[in-house]
């Protein structure tokens, strides 16, 4: 027997290398579904397949069942499959069969599989495996080759070889392989979906709501607890059966409990805005898999979609605690998606989630966000951006949403600001300004916030009840400043 895992590589880019936002749910679908098409592929060439139907894994009975071209899934998470095959013999068989799918179905897909000799010591077994994932991660191509001859034509969108004419959607159009087989699965959720149909129009209409954004999720901690509770077990019976409740308990804390909570803000919003259109309130999730949550949505409502989702993980209750941090990434919507969506990543990994480890250990759970608002086409990291713009040392973020109260740092303080500036009648420019001469030069910060201070008496001493740490204060009336239009306005 074979332990086995599955994965997709460069998935992310994958999903986002276009800039049509139905070809982006199209992909997303195609990721979605791709294991359950190596099931189906696996059952139309005869394998034995034996699906996970219970949090309780049997070894001994699994074992009795073994026969020839026997596949079992044992549980899925975090964007893998993790199975067992009666030999490697029918894991290479099926691979042969599943390969030529994804290259005749799936253009542009990059699976990844390895395996390993199956011991009956999970722990031992499951380590062998990490090694040659990251042996073959190594080894294999990690992106997509894109070979254009230069007189070939391309196709825009996906910088990939015409394939030819396809009648999709609307006039036949030059795309490639990828494109199409992307569009054609996302035009069928379109026309089923509102959520893609309102993103898709704000996108190609003009004299719309042109300002996106890309959110993405991700949980704290979550390697730290398969480590903790699979300490002092190395069987498969244990060790699998508490896998599964946990992936099973986590898809519900991040996916399930998550997308209840974007619903019900969504709702909340449509009767806080009654003269929006409801293309206004749209959200398409991408990705939900696992502790991993990414969506697009309207610009206007993205921190309050982002703080809902972030608050319904952490009031999720099981045996594990959960939480997760979040970075948004703020564009027009012509902006490449591709490089949004590694914005908001950035954001997430290198902003919110740094300030989980760096200040609070690796067990405490908090749930932080970092955000972008793209202003031009500067390219490169965040860190890079920031730098080039010279704005890194003049923001607070990010901010804290949910997790012990840490008062200075909490998004909520970036609206009783807000609600100081309103009892003194301060406008709109006038704090843009504070924030825009505060990104000059300190010292230019400084004075015009005394200059307005000073025609607004009791507008200092009430922002200081709020923020007494002066240079904190500065950096945060940045942060409202940039977003003061988005998040802070009435519309």
């Amino acid at each position: 027997m074979v332990l086995a895992q599955y994965t997709i590589r460069s998935k992310q880019d994958y999903i986002f290398r276009t800039n049509r936002i139905v070809e982006i749910v199209g992909a997303s679908k195609i990721i979605s579904d791709v294991w359950n098409d190596l099931f189906r592929i696996a059952s139309g060439k005869g394998f034995n397949v034996i699906r996970n139907t219970g949090d309780d894994f049997d070894y001994d009975s699994i074992k009795a069942q073994l026969k020839e071209n026997t596949l079992i899934e044992l549980f899925q998470g975090g964007g893998n499959l993790t199975v067992i095959y009666d030999s490697k013999e029918s894991f290479v068989s099926l691979n042969k069969s599943f390969s030529y799918f994804v290259i005749k179905e799936r253009p542009g897909l990059i699976p990844m599989a390895v395996c390993t000799n199956l011991t009956g010591d999970y722990s031992a077994d499951y380590a062998k495996l990490m090694e040659e994932s990251e042996i073959e991660k190594n080894r294999m191509n990690p992106g997509r080759d894109r070979f254009i001859l230069p007189f070939s034509k391309m196709d825009r969108d996906v910088f990939l070889p015409i394939a030819g004419e396809y009648l999709i959607d609307g006039p036949k159009t030059d795309i490639s392989y990828e494109s199409a087989a992307k569009r054609k699965i996302g035009i069928e959720i379109r026309d089923n979906s509102k959520s893609v149909r309102f993103l898709d129009e704000m996108v190609t209409k003009k004299n719309e709501e042109s300002l996106l954004a890309v959110v993405h999720a991700d949980g704290n901690n979550m390697g730290r607890k398969i480590m903790g509770f699979l300490a002092d077990d190395s069987d498969y019976g244990t060790c699998v059966s508490k896998m599964r409740k946990f992936t099973k308990t986590t898809a519900e804390a991040f996916s399930v409990n998550g997308i209840e909570a974007l619903e019900k803000c969504r709702l909340e919003l449509i009767g806080k805005n009654p003269n929006l259109k409801e293309r206004a309130f749209a959200y398409r999730i991408i990705v939900a898999d696992g502790d991993d949550f990414t969506f697009i949505c309207n610009a206007r409502f993205a921190m309050e979609y982002t703080r809902a989702y972030l608050k319904a993980v952490d009031s999720f209750r099981s045996e594990w605690k959960y939480s997760s941090c979040a970075g948004i990434c703020i564009f027009h919507s012509h902006y490449p998606f591709s490089k949004a969506y590694s914005l908001a990543e950035q954001a997430c990994d290198d902003g919110a989630k740094k300030m989980v480890h760096s200040l609070n250990g690796d067990n405490l759970e908090e749930a932080w966000v970092d955000f972008h608002y793209i202003h031009s086409g500067v390219g490169g990291d965040l860190s890079v951006i920031r730098h080039n713009e010279r704005t890194e040392d003049s923001m607070a973020r990010p901010w804290l949403i949910t997790g012990p109260c840490r008062s200075e740092r909490h998004f909520g303080k970036l609206t009783e600001i807000k609600k100081a500036f309103d009892t003194h009648h301060i406008p709109r420019s006038a704090i843009k300004e504070i924030g825009s001469s505060w990104e000059s030069s300190k010292t230019a910060g400084r004075q015009t916030l005394i200059r307005i201070c000073g025609k607004n008496r009791g507008l200092e001493e009430d922002l200081k009840k709020v923020m007494p740490a002066e240079e904190q204060l500065f950096r945060a009336i940045y942060d409202l400043s940039e977003i003061y239009d988005l998040w802070f306005e009435e519309v």
